[in-house]
This record gives C-alpha cells, sequence and structure tokens, in this order.
C-alpha cells in the first residue's frame, strides 16, 4: 500500500464520507457506503503494486455527492423528503468528529507514530474483548465464577469468543446490518467490565499464590500429627500405671522428638482448654537454650495467668508462670496386676520334688546271705 493512502487514512475518509450523507436514513447510508473501506483499500493496493504514483483519496465531500448523485438521491442542501433520526445524526457526528481527531493527531509525526502504534496492538484487544465477553457469559450463566477455563467445556467456549472477536475486529462475520452497532455495544460493554474482570484475576491470582505457598508462623508450626490433629503435649507412664516426668524421647534416628519444627525459635504453642480459651504449652528449661520441646510433659501457662504487659513475645517466653501440664489421667491401667492397698500379694507354691531313691550309707554293713559266696576272702594260713 502507498505510504499516501494507509488503513487508517482510508478508515477516516470513509468516515468522513458517511457525514457527507448525514442527512439520508441510516439504511440509505449504509447501502451507499457498505464496503467502502474494502474497496479504497483495494485500489490503493492495486497502485502499490504498479509502482504507479500515490493514491490520492481526494475529497470525500465530493466523493459522497457522486454516490448520491448514482444512487439518485438529490444533491445535499437541495429538498429532500428522507429525514433522519436524532441517534443516527449523533452516531454520524461522532464518526465525524473521531475522523477529525485522528487527522488532528496526524498532522505531527510523535502523534502519527502513537497512533499507528495503538493500531498495531488492535489485534490484542480483539483477543481481550473475547476473553471480558467470556468471563461476563460466565457470570450470566452461573455457577463458580472462574476468569481462566477449569475445564476443556470452558476452553472451548473461551476460544469460539476470541475467535468471534477476532473475526469482527477484521470485519468479518458480520451479515446483518445490525450485527456492527451490536459490535459497538460489546465493545463499550467489555471497557467498562474489564477494571472488575482484571480486579477479580488478581484476587483468584493471590487467593492460588496463598493456597499454594502458605505462610510461615513459627509459633503455630506443627512438629508432630495424630490423625491429622496438630499433638501440643505427651504424657508417659510407667509399666505400673503410674506417670512419668521429665521423660526424654526420641525418633529412630536419634533425633529429639520435638512438637515444632524449630525448636530453638518456637517460644510457645497454644492449646485450646474446654472453654475454647487458648493456653500456652512451653518447652522445659532443663535443655539450655530453650529447645527442651523433647522433654515430657511440656509445661503450661494458663492464659489467666499471663502477664500481657510484659510478656515477651520476640525474645524468649517468661516462664515463670508455667506449671507442670495436668495429667489426662492419674494413672492408667497398669501392664501388671497389682494389688490393691491391703491385699497381700499370693505367694506361688513351691513345686514338688521328684522322690528320689535312698543312696546308701558307708557305715551301712552289708547284709550277708547264710550261704558262703564265691566272692568271700579266703582264710589266711589255710
Amino acid at each position: 500500500m502507498s505510504e499516501t493512502a494507509t488503513t487508517q487514512s482510508i478508515h477516516d475518509f470513509a468516515l468522513a464520507v458517511r457525514a457527507s450523507l448525514s442527512d439520508l436514513s441510516v439504511d440509505d447510508i449504509d447501502d451507499l457506503t457498505d464496503g467502502l473501506e474494502a474497496d479504497l483499500t483495494e485500489q490503493a493496493a492495486d497502485v502499490a503494486d504498479v509502482d504507479a504514483p500515490g493514491f490520492e483519496l481526494g475529497d470525500p465531500v465530493a466523493y459522497a455527492d457522486e454516490l448520491r448523485g448514482a444512487a439518485g438521491f438529490a444533491g445535499r442542501g437541495e429538498d429532500s423528503t428522507v429525514r433522519v433520526s436524532e441517534l443516527s445524526r449523533l452516531r454520524i457526528r461522532v464518526g465525524a468528529a473521531r475522523a477529525d481527531a485522528a487527522r488532528r493527531i496526524r498532522s505531527s509525526t510523535a502523534g502519527a507514530a502513537v497512533l499507528d502504534f495503538l493500531l498495531v496492538l488492535r489485534p490484542l484487544w480483539w483477543v481481550l474483548r473475547g476473553w471480558v465477553v467470556y468471563v461476563v457469559a460466565s457470570v450470566f450463566a452461573g455457577g463458580a465464577v472462574s476468569t481462566v477455563p477449569t475445564d476443556p467445556v470452558r476452553w472451548l467456549v473461551l476460544c469460539a469468543f476470541v475467535i468471534l472477536s477476532v473475526q469482527w475486529g477484521r470485519g468479518r462475520w458480520l451479515p446483518w446490518r445490525w450485527l456492527p452497532r451490536f459490535r459497538t455495544v460489546v465493545s463499550v460493554c467489555a471497557v467498562l467490565a474489564l477494571p472488575l474482570i482484571l480486579n477479580l484475576t488478581a484476587h483468584q491470582v493471590a487467593s492460588a499464590q496463598a493456597n499454594a505457598y502458605p505462610d510461615y508462623n513459627p509459633y503455630s508450626t506443627t512438629g508432630l500429627l495424630q490423625n491429622g490433629q496438630e499433638v501440643t503435649n505427651v504424657f508417659a507412664y510407667d509399666a505400673d500405671g503410674q506417670p512419668l516426668t521429665d521423660v526424654q524421647l526420641f525418633d529412630q534416628d536419634g533425633h529429639a522428638l520435638n512438637l515444632v519444627n524449630e525448636p530453638a525459635d518456637t517460644n510457645y504453642l497454644l492449646q485450646s482448654d474446654a472453654a475454647g480459651v487458648e493456653d500456652r504449652v512451653v518447652p522445659s528449661l532443663m535443655v539450655p537454650g530453650g529447645s527442651g520441646w523433647n522433654v515430657f510433659p511440656l509445661r503450661l501457662i494458663k492464659s489467666a495467668d499471663i502477664d500481657y504487659n510484659n510478656y515477651d513475645y520476640l525474645g524468649p517466653a517468661d516462664q515463670t508462670d508455667a506449671a507442670p501440664a495436668p495429667l489426662p489421667f492419674a494413672q492408667v491401667r497398669p501392664l501388671v496386676d497389682v494389688p490393691a492397698a491391703g491385699e497381700v500379694s499370693p505367694t506361688p507354691s513351691p513345686t514338688p520334688s521328684p522322690a528320689l531313691s535312698p543312696e546308701p550309707t558307708a557305715s551301712a554293713a552289708p547284709t550277708l546271705s547264710p550261704e558262703p559266696t564265691a566272692s568271700a576272702a579266703p582264710v589266711a594260713g589255710q
């Protein structure tokens, strides 16, 4: 296309032609100027292809008079029975003002450069308009409002709206005369709804990031769970069912069994009592550095005993008000039977020894049979 006739100048020329035909009805103006931009663009392209002199658009008023005469309408200013509605006159005046503003902007080099840059971004606006229409349609359709599709069906709907918006921006898919005006209404509504939709999108993105990366709070960090519930204390009992104190617990790798992830940086754990009041579980002082989170049972500071005026929330916890945590059970079932008070423990009955035959003693005289035995010793001298 020649430098003389650009896409914007052709558009401005067409607006000026329509403004010159403002005394006609809207339908007549549409009939006379239908496809005007496309015809002028094609003519300018043909001139550029044959390397002819620049294509000049000429006077839009004279061009409008030629169209008027070719269609058999009376000249402008002559008697005519055609009446134009106020709305049509307003639309034409707005178009003429827009064309005049474009000519003023292009009168300077900087203004022409900015306007050309904005015209290059028009396809981006077409896509953005389709997205805005999709969000608005999803609101009216009901259900969860999401600015980003969450399933294949919604993605197909979004693609359909974007394609339709792009085709409308290209001047395509407008078979009925009322569609260009409807497109204008849609564009105005999209501009008005865009700030709200961008704000909604920002909130949804922030919420998604907060769910994916929860804030780290050392005072509420959980180090031990049971069935998904936070464990805030551990109580140990011996084989007789009696409670134990100051019990150190370790895991299979020899690591301290802590109730928090950062023992040295955590001053307390919150624990709600039966009334819903939050008490504070604090580590044992028997381990230096305030990291005695594996010495059980841990001590407890009742909420009513906390001096909130002097309590140090940033440094080591003030544990002067800490007391042994109340036991869940004073005694549990022993692992072995324990006799009740005053009852004598039964003694096991002795096991009877097996009967043994008596052994002969050395002093016992042998019993002799009346008949001499062959084993008798011979008498000396015989």
